[in-house]
């Protein structure tokens, strides 16, 4: 049976129910607002209240399921694609100041896609400048959200 295909371990449903509830009561002292004009903490806070209350629904089919030791939920997982991607991810992160946000999410964007789905050059290129310039577009342009430029001043 495929990793995918089993219900979470109740001890992994715990723990982010635990997780959740820390994100919705520190939310709190953030302030909410309100609909019309939310506050720091409404999407912390309700984000966080929907991961608890997920998890707890995940929790209580786990055990009335009852549930098998959490080393087998993990058997015949592969790790190696997973391992990477995060491994990017972290060396994106710490390139993205210096670097620049066009830059590194061009190249980051180039890897993932080669390891994710391999195309032709040409396709992964294109995918990678458009998925660059969305994200562009979406955090620059129209959320105003400052990205760093780096060396090159863009």
């Amino acid at each position: 049976m495929a990793v995918m295909d089993q219900e979470a371990h109740p001890i992994v449903s715990l723990i982010l129910m635990a997780i959740g509830l820390g994100i919705a009561v520190g939310s709190l002292g953030y302030g909410w607002g309100s609909f019309d004009s939310p506050g720091a903490g409404f999407l912390p806070f309700f984000s966080g209240a929907a991961m608890a209350g997920f998890s707890a629904i995940t929790l209580l089919r786990g055990l009335r399921r009852g549930w098998s030791p959490l080393g087998e939920a993990w058997k015949g997982a592969r790790w190696l694609r997973p391992a990477i991607a995060t491994a990017c991810l972290l060396l994106y992160s710490a390139f993205l100041r210096d670097l620049g946000f066009l830059i590194s999410t061009f190249i980051l964007m180039i890897y993932l896609y080669r390891m994710l789905e391999p195309s032709s050059w040409k396709e992964t290129l294109f995918a990678a400048v458009a998925t660059t310039m969305g994200f562009y577009l979406v955090f620059q342009t129209w959320l105003q959200a400052q990205l760093p430029r780096g060396l090159l001043g863009f």
